[in-house]
């Protein structure tokens, strides 16, 4: 499921790039930093990136997610900080949206 996420993350990765300039272009990759202390998104920037994620990951899954909501709630680091990171948090959000359909 991870490297299904992942393609999902790149393929909005790819969008956002025609809107940025290629110096604030994001490389397709686990350790590319989003938001946060390494990241290379701006607020409007990581807004649009998470409304494409999330759009995308329900058009592919059949669940709705809602990634700044949960990421809020979340205990550890914050979930934005680099795409694997992403990926990792969707993936277990994801896997406890089914078990509770299940």
């Amino acid at each position: 499921m991870r490297d299904q996420v992942l393609r999902i993350l790149y393929q909005c990765i790819d969008e956002l790039n025609e809107q940025l300039a290629p110096e604030q272009q994001l490389r397709k990759a686990p350790q590319t930093g989003l938001f946060g202390d390494s990241g290379r998104l701006d607020s409007l920037g990581f807004v649009n990136f998470i409304a494409l994620v999330e759009d995308k990951c329900e058009s592919c899954f059949q669940v709705a997610l809602s990634l700044t909501e949960d990421g809020a709630k979340h205990e550890d680091a914050s979930p934005f900080e680099t795409v694997g990171e992403l990926a990792d948090f969707i993936e277990q959000l994801l896997i406890g949206k089914k078990a509770i359909e299940g």
